[in-house]
């Protein structure tokens, strides 16, 4: 009787796993395929520095050809070069803070397209400087999980000017591509800085879109 019972509890197990067991291989076998989290970081990483690396290389090509344009045609040339790497939708949400949300639509492209400007601006008055020198990477590393650091700095060969240490910082943007959402150049915050002037402006001026678009289109 106890035989039996053992002989039928043995079937029993054994056909338990010849049900399940290919269940556990393919489990097991999508397992091993998924990349490691350390191989998911270091191919954000590589791709994050490539963006840049990109970026960099089509700016000295930039530079180099507008050498003799004045600064108006200068920055068209460069607008959609920003509009391609950039995410102005971060950026402009970060430099308003809550009085984003009560900006109606027109208001809120009209904003990003006066960041925009001021973007190049920025851009025009340091990077048009590889035109001469050159952009030599440095080190890159996540903060959190879905912030990258890159650091890099331009540099005079000659050592006739001092370098210009840079700090880009990116993020993915909704499309799954990776986009830069804020720059320092010598420790200074393109975001931060820019932020505090406008939230400045919307305080005195409660929260007065039109307003704060003149005086940055002021600055043209």
């Amino acid at each position: 009787m106890l035989i039996s019972k053992t002989i039928n509890l043995t079937k029993s197990l054994k056909n338990y796993w010849n049900k399940i067991k290919d269940f556990f291989l393919i489990v097991l076998l999508f397992v091993l395929l998924l990349p490691l989290p350390n191989q998911v970081f270091s191919e954000e990483l590589e791709k994050s520095n490539q963006l840049i690396e990109e970026m960099i290389i089509k700016s000295k090509k930039h530079a180099i050809e507008t050498l003799e344009l004045n600064k108006e045609e200068r920055s068209e040339k460069i607008t959609p070069l920003i509009r391609q790497y950039v995410n102005l939708d971060f950026m402009a949400r970060a430099t308003t803070g809550s009085f984003w949300s009560k900006a109606n639509d027109e208001q809120q492209l009209r904003y990003k397209d006066a960041l925009l400007h001021q973007i190049v601006n920025t851009v025009e008055e340091h990077l048009n400087t590889l035109a001469t020198l050159t952009y030599t990477p440095l080190n890159s590393e996540f903060r959190g999980k879905k912030i990258i650091y890159i650091r890099g700095k331009i540099e005079d060969k000659s050592k006739n000017n001092p370098p210009i240490n840079l700090l880009w910082k990116l993020a993915k943007s909704q499309n799954e591509t990776m986009s830069i959402i804020d720059l320092e150049i010598e420790g200074i915050s393109l975001v931060t800085s820019h932020k505090s002037e406008v939230m400045s402006i919307l305080r005195k001026n409660k929260g007065d879109f039109d307003y704060l678009i003149e005086r940055l289109n002021k600055k043209k």
